[in-house]
Formats: C-alpha cells, structure tokens, sequence
C-alpha cells in the first residue's frame, strides 16, 4: 500500500490545553533505546488519517531535522465526554526488527452450509501478528467457501498468509464455523397444570374447613337444655 505520512513539528512551549485549543494535538515520539520526544501534531491532519494508519507504518515528517521517523501509533488518549483528542503515542520502529501488530479479518465468499440449515458465527474480526514493518498486510481473508457443512469450521492455522507473516493466536482457535440452528420446542407445562389443580383443590378444602370451623365451635358452645328432674 501507499505510505501514509504525516506531518509534526516540535512542541511549542505552551501547555497542553492551550494547543488544544488552537487545535493542534500534543505527542509524543518514543522507543526502545530511544530518548522520548515531545511533539504537536495539526488536529485536522491527524483526523483525515486513513483507518489502515492505525495498524500500519506511519511516515512522520519534520520530527527528525527532515528526515522521515517511521512510526506505529500506540495511543491515542480522548476525552470521553467529547471523543476530543487530547494526546498520541508515536512508537519509534526500525524497519529491520519484527513487531507485534493487530490487523482486521476481512470475511469473503459464501459459505455452503448456511444454506444446508446452518447459521455462520464469526467469532474473530482481528488477528494478532508478527513481522518486519513493511510486510503488514492491510487485511487477511477468510475464505468462507470453505464451510460447505454444519460443524464445518476456519481455524487460524488454516488461513492464508505470506510466509514473512506470523499468526501468534493459537491455531486451534476458531475464526468462523457454520453451527447447527436448534429449535426450541415448548412443552406444554402439563405438569405444572396438575400441581395448580392440586394447589387449587388443597386450597379450596382448606376454605371449606375454615368454613365449618366456626359451625363447629358455635354448636360446642351454645347452651345445652337441662335435664328434666323428677318430681
């Protein structure tokens, strides 16, 4: 791909605030064996970046005296309230030292078995990398023609790449299977209505006790005629 420069100059003796309102975003240039370096960074330039610049090699112009400083982005610090910009982290790179990226998966073709009843879940959209900065692809695919049946799945290990690229997920891991649509059947709660009706006739016989209950007590005490004495 094209490389995707960006221009910065040497932080003004101003205070992080003031630059920002003056729309110019404060950054930082640092790295292995390097002496960390403060500079400003113009906030619409660094907003008309391409999405790719943020996996990529970035060219900074004007850090090193003219000439070009080749950079990963690291960090970029925003104002939660806002997504306001407030601070980048530039990692220094040498173009001869392998690094450690995460590049996007970019699902193509069509899978078989979804239409055999099968569903397609993709589990992974990245993968983590290792390799020299100029071998960072822009994306690497998932041929999804390959799932032709139900359980059918794309590991990591079966993906394509270059042999300048390492993929550091596990290989066994999953990128994308077609998985087996299960129906929930619903039962009727035909055991559940017995223990309603149960609970219904227990109830209504204890109402009908309760009822009889005062009856009972009424005719324990009313007074009882007395014998007739024999004259």
């Amino acid at each position: 791909m094209e490389k995707i420069k960006l221009s910065v100059n040497a932080r003004e003796e101003k205070t992080p605030n003031q630059l920002r309102r003056e729309a110019k975003i404060p950054a930082t240039i640092y790295g292995l064996g390097e002496t960390s370096k403060s500079v400003q960074v113009d906030e619409k330039e660094f907003s008309r970046l391409p999405a790719a610049a943020f996996s990529h090699i970035v060219e900074l112009e004007g850090a090193n005296g003219g000439k070009p400083v080749s950079v990963l982005i690291r960090h970029v610090q925003r104002k939660a309230s806002t997504n306001k910009i407030l601070n980048v982290e530039f990692y220094k790179v040498r173009l001869d030292h392998k690094i450690t990226v995460i590049v996007p998966l970019k699902f193509v073709g069509t899978a078989p078995g979804v239409t055999k009843g099968g569903q397609l879940q993709e589990n992974h959209m990245e993968a983590e990398i290792e390799c020299l900065p100029n071998d960072i692809p822009d994306e690497i695919e998932v041929d999804l023609s390959k799932l032709e049946e139900i359980d059918d799945a794309i590991h990591f290990g079966d993906l394509k790449i270059s042999d300048k690229i390492k993929i550091l997920n596990a290989h066994d891991d999953i990128v994308a299977k077609i998985a087996e649509i299960r129906e929930v059947i619903e039962e009727e709660p035909v055991a559940a209505e017995g223990a309603a009706e149960e609970g219904a006739e227990t109830a209504e016989g204890a109402a009908e006790g309760a009822a009889a209950a005062p009856a009972a007590a009424a005719d324990k005490g009313a007074a009882k005629p007395a014998p007739a004495k024999e004259k």
